[in-house]
């Protein structure tokens, strides 16, 4: 199995205990297969109706805005009620679910409209069931049970699959929010500077750190500026966060230069006990790069690094 299909919910592993959970047993399985043959005969008259319902909504007309759309979509849906009643209900079965979660998010379907597909689903099965099977009505009212769990089965995958895309969504948005609000660049060959702004908390630290460490090993910097002018106040752990970075660095072989402390991050790093003794520190950005641009060598002119 493939985990790009299955990257949004549990792992196939516990599927079985999905079933289970919902009451779906092997002879629901096998009163579906039976009943297949007669969703074949009934397949279009079910699609045809679920759309002519569909299509009854201004929300569903947005995303059925033209004829080749339409009919691609009731080819695939065409597909998925057969599989309905397929009688397989293992990975392939799985897999697909899943997909169908994943694309209506991606597509920005809102899951009301394909929730209230399911449960029109039922609504057209209903008379197709006890039309096939009314000479047994004991048989009848099993089939429908069938039916009725697995597509509450469909239902609970496809949105279990559609929160986790979101929340996936929402995690890669955080993530480059994160890599936004920690920058580190490189300001000259040999230095690189990187501002913080706002606060610096155990997340956005360690982000702040890695970033900081990838570009000095990437660039080769022997010289780390960090700005800390943005931050509006200093704690105890924010403190610790910078102490750990800033001795990160050192481990690389470069050397840190912070900027931007004003005297009443000064009084407040001396009240918390923080020592930043052997540490260059300049009440600017642009006071530490001349610094750095001092140990670099680097000419009043020419601007060229001497060896």
């Amino acid at each position: 199995m493939t985990y790009a299909a299955s990257n949004y919910i549990t792992v196939f592993d516990k599927w079985d205990d999905q079933k289970t959970f919902f009451c779906f047993t092997p002879e629901d399985a096998k009163r579906l297969s039976d009943f297949h043959p007669f969703a074949e005969k009934h397949v279009d008259e079910v699609v045809d109706g679920l759309y002519a319902h569909l299509l009854k909504f201004e929300e569903a007309q947005m995303f059925l805005d033209d004829a080749e759309t339409l009919r691609r979509l009731k080819i695939a849906q065409r597909r998925y009620f057969l599989e309905l009643t397929s009688g397989c209900y293992e990975e392939e079965y799985y897999e697909n679910r899943i997909k169908v979660g994943v694309t209506h998010q991606r597509m920005g379907i809102p899951p009301r409209l394909y929730m209230g597909a399911y449960s029109y689903y039922l609504q057209l099965m209903i008379p197709l069931i006890y039309q096939y099977l009314g000479d047994d009505l004991e048989k009848a009212n099993t089939t429908f049970s069938a039916m009725y769990k697995i597509i509450n089965l469909d239902q609970e995958l496809a949105m279990s699959a559609y929160i986790h895309a979101v929340e996936d969504v929402i995690s890669k948005q955080t993530e480059e929010i994160l890599e936004m609000s920690t920058p580190v660049i490189q300001v000259w060959e040999g230095v690189v500077a990187t501002p913080i702004i706002g606060t610096l908390d155990s997340q956005r630290a360690q982000q702040f750190m890695e970033h900081l460490l990838e570009k000095i090993v990437e660039s080769k910097s022997p010289i780390a500026l960090i700005d800390i002018t943005g931050v509006p106040q200093i704690d105890t752990a924010t403190a610790q966060h910078l102490i750990d970075t800033i001795n990160a660095v050192k481990l690389l072989g470069s050397k840190v230069i912070i900027t931007g402390i004003r005297p009443a991050i000064a009084q407040t790093l001396v009240h918390l006990g923080i020592n930043l003794q052997g540490i260059i520190t300049k009440p600017s950005m642009s006071a530490g790069l001349k610094v750095a641009l001092e140990m670099l060598a680097v000419g009043n002119t020419g601007f060229n690094k001497t060896n």
